[in-house]
């Protein structure tokens, strides 16, 4: 956190550089301010970013922003972007089962999956739900910062975290370099948490001990836990956890200086209801070894289940643009096993949609509201799945359902092109899927979104239906412009969600409805309707927070208005379209005529807030919200319809009548550097370089090469020039 804000404030304190010539530019046909506003808007928002990395969240938005871009060489880095998203991809891990790790940030809790929730979201003591002790009297983490730095008199941090442990054939040493030391003195060392902390088996489905030990255990001999329930009077093997020694996240064990081993209580048939005491075994069968224990504590299941199909589109982005054969051969069967753990661990093949099982992951609010405003904890409930990390999706999930779709037809893409082109050298494996078959289930998948997720009383998807059957809508634009976007909601229910959208149409008891849905101007509220009650157990004092000052509730974030804009195009016209693009430039136009963005919405004088950096607000738009990028691809995406493919790239244009010629330069395709201007009856392509393999350019809708006698669908260019076509037929 410390690190992200110092992080932001000097990318906010420091020049903008200026933009290089080789980066791209727009130029719209007689609207020459809008194309210059819009350059600068794509040149800021990637010369700013913060940083870069395997997290997951982003990765999809990013290679479908980033990769287009040639000259896209970050002020701060010493690599071109394509390079940059090439390493972060690979670098990306996937556990055993297929799950995707999340890859956020440092904190003390799943290590594989968001930062938050932790323990210390729920009580912990006598009677409590979790707990965690911390030997080091100051520490990195979440744990430090919203926690014991706060109550540094707390029984579970510092030297009072070792009150109260039992003692087994191993003495105490002491604190020493922020972990309690340990030394074996006799065989099988065990320590035994505190008998006055309980916690509850369903809010602790993972534990985790931090430590180091000298020597490295023996082949054969894993340390384990083992556990006392109400109801048991002794330790028993039956009652038995093992804990891994390998697997943790290296990069959180570099910054914590220890072995991370994390173990899944919540698999254990016997690991259920109060736990009274816990055993850790450091050392089975051993009586010489030293530990330096760094924390242990119980962990909620933070995973997400985005992860995986943003990894799967993420890479195929990256291909499509790059024709990077190494890469895909080096991911193809890490993409196979990541669809195959929707399919099966995510229940997609079972359902044609994700329910999402995971302990707490059940879509229910961490808490109820009594009629006197007080708060009923339902703690371990409505655990958070992706992005929108303050609200419980979860269990049938139409938010997961929308990107799982994508992701089978982008596998299906996948597959289909490894065995048209044998040469590529990419096995078709055990583990390779059939693409027929991937494609028959995303219909099957897509047919089932539209009717289980689809509310007939309000016209647009819910975000998703909890285990007890009850559906929950707030007006989620986010998620019904990704359902356009992904493809999987229905023609019919595109059109019914651009009413809503557009003010045409007026959903009974919203809180934003009509042109106030895009009170924001850059584009529309995240949700139309005020949430008070549908939150994790981390965020119970909505009410104290104004509509549209969070984000997540009636708030904004800017990078996502390309959503909007695609949707506009899509099913409304580049006309409709254009519109929303030029509404958003003239906001930017004003953003910068006061100062810039943070000086635009400070002190809420445009109605909220900026969130990020470490700050709550109701717009996202810099510091973390590396998405906005994403808004100037419209142009490539939308309005020169350029849609990259396993071979080729394919080219539609889409021109709003406003705009005769719209054309973009330093495009990056194949590594060859290009630039494409489209009108109604003409496309230019200029090939800034000799491709090392020729580019096979797919023209639908009657295009010719200037001064040829017939019409093609496909044309190869094969050296450095300038290709001109002209179209003869409409479509």
């Amino acid at each position: 956190m410390k690190r992200t804000i110092l992080l932001f404030l000097a990318a906010c304190a420091m020049p903008l550089a200026a933009q290089p010539p080789e980066f791209p530019r727009f130029s719209f046909a007689g609207h020459d301010a809008e194309a210059q506003l819009l350059s600068n808007y794509l040149w800021y928002h990637f010369s700013t970013r913060l940083g870069h990395g395997s997290v997951l969240f982003n990765q999809e938005y990013l290679t479908a922003s980033d990769t287009w871009m040639a000259g896209a060489l970050h002020p701060g880095w010493t690599a071109p972007i394509q390079r940059i998203l090439r390493d972060d991809l690979l670098g990306i891990r996937m556990d055993d089962d297929g799950y995707i790790w999340t890859n956020q940030h440092f904190s003390h809790a799943h290590d594989q999956g968001w930062p938050f929730p932790m323990w210390t979201n729920a009580p912990a003591g006598d009677k409590g739900y979790t707990a965690g002790w911390h030997f080091q009297d100051d520490g990195p983490g979440w744990v430090w910062e919203h926690f014991l730095r706060r109550r540094p008199d707390s029984r579970f941090g510092r030297a009072k975290a070792i009150e109260g442990w039992e003692l087994d054939h191993v003495r105490s040493l002491g604190i020493r370099d922020k972990k309690w030391q340990l030394e074996a003195d006799g065989d099988s060392p065990c320590i035994t948490t505190p008998a006055d902390v309980t916690i509850d088996a369903f809010n602790a489905p993972f534990v985790q001990l931090r430590w180091k030990r000298d020597p490295a255990s023996p082949a054969g001999r894993p340390p384990y836990i083992e556990w006392l329930r109400e109801q048991d009077t002794g330790y028993s093997a039956e009652r038995r956890v093992y804990l891994p020694l390998t697997g943790g996240n290296p990069d959180y064990e570099k910054i914590s200086g220890t072995t991370h081993s994390q173990a899944a209580m919540y698999r254990h048939p016997l690991w259920n209801g109060r736990i009274k005491r816990i055993r850790i075994a450091l050392a089975p069968g051993e009586s010489h070894a030293q530990f330096a224990i760094d924390s242990f504590f119980t962990a909620y299941d933070t995973r997400h289940t985005i992860n995986n199909p943003i990894y799967v589109l993420a890479s195929w982005n990256y291909f499509q643009w790059t024709g990077d054969i190494e890469f895909l051969a080096r991911v193809m069967n890490q993409m196979r096993r990541a669809v195959r753990y929707q399919q099966t661990v995510l229940g997609g093949l079972e359902f044609n949609h994700i329910r999402n099982r995971w302990p707490g992951h059940d879509g229910l609010a961490g808490y109820t509201t009594k009629s006197d405003g007080s708060k009923q904890m339902h703690y371990g409930h409505g655990i958070g799945n992706n992005y929108w990390d303050i609200m419980p999706f979860g269990w049938d999930d139409m938010y997961s359902t929308s990107q799982y779709y994508a992701s089978l037809l982008a596998m299906a893409e996948a597959e289909q092109a490894v065995r048209d082109n044998p040469g590529w050298g990419i096995p078709i494996s055990d583990e390779a899927l059939d693409p027929a078959a991937l494609r028959r289930h995303a219909a099957q998948v897509k047919r089932t979104a539209n009717e289980k997720f689809w509310s007939k009383k309000t016209g647009r998807f819910v975000a998703c239906i909890d285990k007890e059957g009850n559906a929950h809508d707030y007006g989620f634009t986010f998620l019904n412009l990704d359902a356009i976007w992904y493809g999987i909601a229905s023609d019919r229910h595109a059109a019914e969600i651009m009413d809503w959208m557009s003010g045409r149409r007026i959903v009974e008891g919203d809180t934003s409805t009509g042109g106030d849905i895009y009170h924001w101007r850059f584009g529309p509220r995240a949700t139309t309707k005020r949430n008070l009650e549908w939150y994790g157990q981390g965020w119970t004092r909505p009410e104290k927070i104004p509509w549209g000052g969070q984000v997540q509730d009636g708030g904004a974030v800017l990078g996502f208005s390309f959503y909007d804009l695609w949707a506009n195009l899509k099913v409304l016209g580049p006309g409709r379209a254009w519109q929303r693009l030029s509404e958003m430039l003239a906001w930017e136009k004003d953003v910068w005529a006061e100062g810039g963005y943070r000086k635009y919405y400070e002190g809420g004088k445009h109605g909220s807030t900026l969130q990020g950096g470490g700050t709550a607000g109701g717009i996202g738009i810099d510091a973390e919200f590396f998405e906005s990028s994403l808004v100037p691809s419209i142009v490539v995406y939308g309005f020169l319809g350029l849609q990259p493919q396993a071979s080729s790239l394919r080219i539609e244009p889409r021109l709003p009548a406003a705009v005769p010629e719209i054309g973009v330069t330093n495009l990056m395709y194949r590594g060859t550097r290009l630039d494409v201007k489209a009108s109604a009856r003409n496309l230019e392509i200029v090939l800034k370089g000799r491709p090392v393999d020729s580019l096979r350019l797919d023209v639908p809708g009657g295009w010719k090469l200037a001064g040829a006698a017939a019409t093609q669908a496909s044309f190869t260019l094969a050296e450095a020039g300038t290709y001109r076509f002209e179209r003869v037929s409409e479509r």
